[in-house]
């Protein structure tokens, strides 16, 4: 019986998580909720430096334009070099001037330029030429003005007033013009944002903190904004008043974020109490909701999940076989999907990069975060030549060799990892790279030597690996498997070791179906794959649970298992050789660690399980 919709009057946000109705510890389900929200904080958004970034830095400032049309602050402003400027040519002025108009015409909140010294100097260096200030006046606005907004009052101080003769100034009259506004905003009682190009409490000459900061305390000021460094930080609070430099947004930078140069837009947010908080975000970091359409997701679906779109066929010898060769390939094979061409590229996976994206200005760390270092492995010996780009014509098909060389190894050499990098262009024209991670087989060869209740001494403890990475994989080493027979040749003997630090059981409702529990058991397990001369058996075992099963009919199988230290586990199967020593041999470790996923590690490809040696290798 389905419960009557339960409905609160009023709930206020201040609590969180809301106070949804609860009866008991439960909250009740099905309820109808109505939610009183807070105040909107007043948001000023401020747009950073453009120069001396020419025009390849114009995609940023429009970039920035679609940010501020989505966010929707209630007012933005420079804090000037909206140009290149410095030039002796008003008609070239004009046209640097012109383009920076047109791309903020499409902004749909108020604007308010801010002058800086490359909008109003002239490129003459003639001192105290205002021919590009009388420009400016005509077409951006005042050099120096005060803005009363509704929850704030901006003021905008000339920081060029010398223009370019003998330094940077604030003269009296300037500073007697700013005392006046200061004075007319403290009695409106709003909070208080002073900005400007240049930081000139930074100046020595203007003497800031002695003739102008006093007066901004008197007035309850509450933050000092400029630009002109390219280089964002927060110049710290004296007597209450935050002091802030601004980076750029499409101007010159030549060093990391982290010291202080990215291409951004900056936020002033007055909270309803009248606190004022300032934060910063990359541009062009909001999204349409078009950025990825469905008929381009439907290709890279295509090209990620569709079997045999992208396979490695053969294999690569062991370099710890001494009769192997020093080199050898594999071949890529691309059957592209897709109704237009792609471009294949593969290398060895080494080491993780960010990934830039097509027609917009940030880049992903997702090549980073995937990274897995116990199932990549960048370290193995494997040396790949790098491939590509490769064309494949739209429903093409191209065979690509691999080539590899390795040095000869005292001990099994972990697989090379090959990212294969598929890039098509999209409804919209960019570039959209699709990654895949592909592991060649490598020919294992075990010998089954002579053994006790311990594996002889001479035997070898071959890696398990991820032969196919996915990111459930968990952060922890490979295990490992030896495998040897008993004196008496009668019995196969294989022990696991497995570094983990969560040992699973099975579920209680663990399905009955062994066919899916073979595939995807719900606790810690390890399967034994053999071929003799009856044919295919396998031996799936959960050492804590406990449980197992064997496909092979009347077999009887011994299993023990037992913790290593408080980080990982062993496992010990004996199985009779009721059909003689086997063929071929695979073992895989299932990791559980009490989540919804097991993933599996194996000593070899379930298509290319390892050989067994008739005699010991020498």
């Amino acid at each position: 019986m389905r419960r009557p919709l339960a409905c609160l009057a009023l709930l206020s946000l201040a609590a969180t998580p809301p106070a949804f109705l609860r009866e008991g510890d439960a909250a009740i389900d099905e309820q109808v909720t109505t939610v009183s929200t807070p105040p909107r904080p007043f948001c000023i958004a401020i747009l950073p430096d453009r120069t001396t970034g020419r025009d390849w830095g114009l995609p940023y400032l429009k970039a920035a334009v679609d940010d501020l049309n989505r966010i929707q602050p209630d007012a933005v402003f420079t804090v000037g070099d909206m140009i290149q400027g410095y030039t002796r040519n008003p008609a070239e002025w004009d046209r640097q001037a012109n383009q920076w108009k047109e791309i903020v015409a499409g902004l749909r909140v108020p604007l308010f330029p801010v002058a800086g010294n490359h909008d109003v100097i002239h490129g003459s260096r003639k001192a105290g030429d205002d021919t590009f200030g009388q420009r400016y006046l005509r077409t951006f606005g005042p050099l120096r003005y005060m803005a009363e907004l509704d929850q704030a009052t901006v003021i905008a101080l000339f920081s060029d007033e010398a223009y370019g003769d003998g330094g940077v100034k604030l003269g009296e009259g300037q500073l007697g013009w700013l005392k006046t506004c200061l004075q007319r905003a403290k009695a409106r009682g709003k909070p208080i944002l002073v900005t400007m190009h240049r930081p000139l409490w930074r100046t020595e000459g203007v003497k800031w903190f002695e003739r102008v900061h006093p007066a901004l305390v008197e007035a309850g000021v509450d933050l000092v904004v400029a630009g002109h460094f390219h280089s964002m930080q927060d110049d710290g609070v004296r007597d209450g008043i935050r002091y802030a430099i601004v980076g750029t947004c499409g101007g010159s930078i030549d060093q990391h974020p982290l010291a202080g140069q990215l291409q951004h837009l900056s936020f002033v947010q007055v909270q309803p109490d009248g606190r004022v908080e300032l934060f910063h975000q990359p541009a062009g970091m909001t999204l349409p909701p078009d950025f990825v359409v469905r008929e381009d997701q439907d290709r890279v679906y295509a090209l990620r999940e569709r079997p045999g779109s992208a396979t490695i066929q053969g294999s690569l010898p062991d370099p710890a076989d001494p009769a192997a060769p020093l080199q050898g390939s594999v071949s890529l094979q691309i059957d592209n999907p897709l109704d237009r061409p792609v471009e294949v590229s593969a290398s060895l996976y080494t080491e993780p990069r960010v990934w830039p994206v097509d027609g917009h200005l940030f880049v992903s760390r997702t090549g980073i975060d995937a990274f897995n270092p116990f199932t990549v492995h960048a370290e193995t010996a494997y040396r790949m030549e790098p491939v590509g780009p490769v064309r494949v014509e739209a429903k093409g098909r191209a065979s690509v060799p691999l080539k590899f060389t390795w040095p000869r190894a005292a001990g099994p050499v972990p697989p090379p990892t090959v990212q294969l990098r598929e890039t098509f262009v999209d409804s919209k024209q960019r570039k959209v790279p699709v990654h895949l991670w592909k592991r060649p087989s490598i020919e294992r060869t075990v010998s089954l030597l002579p053994g006790g209740d311990q594996p002889p001494a001479t035997g070898v403890a071959w890696p398990i690996h991820a032969w196919e990475p996915s990111p459930y994989d968990t952060l922890e080493p490979d295990p490992t498997v030896r495998a040897w027979l008993t004196e008496d040749g009668r019995t196969l003997c294989v022990r696991f070791e497995v570094p983990d630090r969560v040992h699973a059981t099975a579920s209680a409702d663990a399905p009955p179906d062994e066919k899916r529990r073979l595939r995807d058991p719900s606790g810690d397990a390890v399967l034994l794959r053999w071929t003799d001369a009856q044919g295919e058996a396998s031996l799936l075992a959960e050492p804590f649970t406990p449980w197992s099963r064997c496909t092979r009919e009347g077999l009887e199988a011994r299993v023990t298992a037992g913790l290593i230290g408080t980080d990982g586990w062993w496992t010990e199967i004996r199985v009779p050789l009721t059909a003689g020593v086997p063929s071929t041999l695979n073992a895989g470790v299932a990791d559980n660690d009490q989540t919804y996923h097991t993933q599996w590690r194996w000593l070899a490809p379930a298509d290319r399980p390892a050989k067994v040696a008739a005699s010991p290798q020498p």
